[in-house]
């Protein structure tokens, strides 16, 4: 005699048992109300640093020296450094009119082998 498995149920018994039911919130207190820590520390890179010499000196313009200095003339640290506080720059993929680049998103087994079949130079 066959057991009957209850709808949807997979070979792991315990995480379907466990599953949320439809239209319930598997996160029901939601995302954390206060701010992040780098939400914070956006917020203080106007303000004057305590650290600084001159009062009128800003966490920004304190960490931007202090992180030159620690950095040096080490060439990865100063690629690091900029581009954390600038963001990597990206190169863009691109052709020219002679030379376009395709992209193709294949989802088949067979799409695939018929692109296969065309990049050997064959016609199907």
């Amino acid at each position: 005699m066959v057991e009957e498995k209850p709808s949807g149920q997979g070979k792991n018994k315990a995480f379907i048992d466990n599953q949320w039911k439809p239209g319930e919130s598997g996160n029901p207190g939601g995302r954390h109300k206060d701010p992040g820590i780098t939400a914070i520390q956006i917020e203080m890179l106007d303000k004057p640093c305590p650290y600084a010499k001159d009062p009128k000196t800003t966490w920004r313009m304190w960490l931007a020296e202090k992180g030159l200095l620690l950095a040096g003339d080490k060439e990865a640290a100063l690629r690091d450094l900029k581009d954390r506080l600038e963001g990597k720059v990206t190169l863009p993929i691109g052709g020219d009119r002679e030379n376009p680049i395709y992209t193709i998103t294949v989802s088949s087994e067979e799409g695939k082998k018929d692109v296969g079949r065309l990049l050997n130079g064959e016609r199907t």
